[in-house]
């Protein structure tokens, strides 16, 4: 994905809230932590299992199925099983409309 891509308003992303949105064909996690929305993807690296389904933390991310736990800003594992990082998106807000590019990088 090369193209900033509108994935939902900020309203729709409440504070301590994950959302799945799909973006060319990958799941994507979309969270307001604070008030500061991130996105990340949405499956665990652990196992195929969605981190929208999980507990948002601080910064923090826990998938629903073995606990492992991410950071929401990096992506780095904070947190076993999980050995690989999660891909990060970039994340802008413009008049409440929420974009996502990326990711930025595959670790």
């Amino acid at each position: 994905m090369s193209d900033w891509v509108p994935v939902a308003r900020v309203e729709d992303v409440k504070p301590g809230q994950v959302i799945q949105v799909e973006v060319d064909e990958e799941y994507v996690a979309v969270a307001n932590v604070e008030g500061e929305i991130r996105a990340f993807s949405d499956v665990c690296t652990h196992e195929y299992v969605m981190l929208s389904e999980g507990w948002l933390e601080g910064d923090e991310i826990e998938c629903p199925q073995h606990g492992s736990r991410f950071d929401t800003r990096t992506g780095e594992v904070s947190g076993p099983p999980a050995t690989q990082p999660l891909p990060i998106y970039d994340v802008k807000v413009e008049d409440s409309q929420i974009y996502v590019k990326g990711p930025v990088d595959s670790r």
